[in-house]
């Protein structure tokens, strides 16, 4: 978990840095901090008799196309809204920012990753190696290897979550996960640097087309330059 975070963060701020660079747009002279939505969280009116991790958990297996909006916050970086759609192994990412869309893809058999500029026209090729080995879906199967801890039930919206807690990789995760499907709604890292804030929403399971995670035609196509 703690891995795939600073990847997440890594992978944003080079999105951003690609988009800020691209952007025609003088920046503001005066800077504003915008307000961040948060999702509440509320204990649920009652936990559904039988619901245990051992349950919710193989539930996953019927989950085969996901798409979400990501919120990430994180101590001393900005915080970053991206859409997200997974099939099977593979991943789009999509980030707006002053008007401007950056997408990556990934192909985690194919061990392939690409930043696209839309506007551009530009996809960037990059070193695979920090990318995280599994989608959000795979990653939260493997929860119980690290013998989470049951703390309670809470509701977001409308949604009932039984709420785990783990310790890995020097962090300490809270987890949200959905009752009726597995998923996390919600996650909280905490490291000596501080917590880091996960946000699932716009939640859809429609089949997703293979053409949403491949480039277009006649993109032209950068290598990134080995270390």
């Amino acid at each position: 978990m703690k891995k795939r975070i600073a990847w997440l963060l890594m992978s944003c701020l080079v999105v951003l840095s690609l988009i800020l660079a691209s952007c025609a747009k003088p920046a503001p002279t005066t800077p504003t901090t915008p307000t961040v939505p948060t999702i509440p969280t509320t204990p649920a009116p009652r936990r559904p008799s039988g619901e245990t991790l051992d349950r919710i958990l193989p539930r996953l297996a019927y989950v085969t196309s996901l798409k979400y909006d990501l919120l990430m916050t994180a101590p001393g970086a900005p915080t970053v809204t991206q859409t997200v759609w997974v099939k099977k192994n593979k991943m789009r990412m999509e980030t707006t920012q002053q008007e401007q869309t950056a997408i990556i893809l990934i192909d985690i058999d194919a061990q392939i990753m690409y930043t696209y500029i839309p506007e551009q026209n530009m996809a960037m090729k990059m070193n695979f190696a920090q990318a995280p080995k599994s989608t959000i879906i795979e990653e939260t199967k493997s929860i119980q290897d690290y013998n989470p801890t049951v703390v309670g039930t809470e509701s977001i919206g409308t949604k009932i979550c039984l709420v785990v807690e783990y310790t890995a990789e020097g962090a300490t995760t809270k987890v949200w996960l959905w009752e009726e499907h597995g998923i996390p709604l919600r996650e909280e890292v905490t490291t000596t640097a501080g917590t880091t804030t996960l946000e699932y929403t716009k939640i859809d399971f429609s089949v997703i087309p293979d053409s949403m995670f491949e480039l277009p035609a006649g993109v032209q196509i950068i290598e990134q330059p080995g270390p």
